[in-house]
């Protein structure tokens, strides 16, 4: 394999790894957690990408680990997390605040025709 190949790669690793991420942080949105929690899925998600990055390397590399694979694939790990992320994820607080103002008026809705329904009778 080509190194231009090889840091292509690289970089979409990164790519996907900021995907991966992006998973953590959604549930963060979703769901608020501990400070605790937070610092146990940081963990995971390193660990995880580690090894994952490992393996990846190993499989692409001819089972030689390249510290430019590596470093290449953090850069396009913070490439999406400066750029694309950012974008995905004001796309993401849009739906989030509308599935949730949608879920309180329908939540409203629903208890004045529970209190009308009381009062009549």
């Amino acid at each position: 394999m080509t190194t231009i190949a090889s840091m292509l790669q690289a970089l979409a690793a990164g790519l996907v790894m900021g995907v991966y991420y992006d998973v953590f942080r959604l549930l963060r949105r979703i769901i608020r957690f501990q400070r605790f929690w937070v610092a146990v899925q940081d963990m995971i998600f390193w660990l995880s990408s580690a090894i994952g990055l490992f393996f990846v390397c190993i499989a692409l590399n001819n089972g030689f680990i390249r510290i430019y694979f590596i470093l290449l694939a953090l850069g396009g790990w913070g490439l999406y997390y400066l750029v694309a992320g950012r974008c995905v994820f004001a796309v993401i607080d849009w739906i989030i605040k509308f599935f949730r103002r949608t879920i309180r008026r329908m939540k409203t809705g629903f208890s004045r025709i529970l209190d009308k329904k009381r009062t009549t009778t």
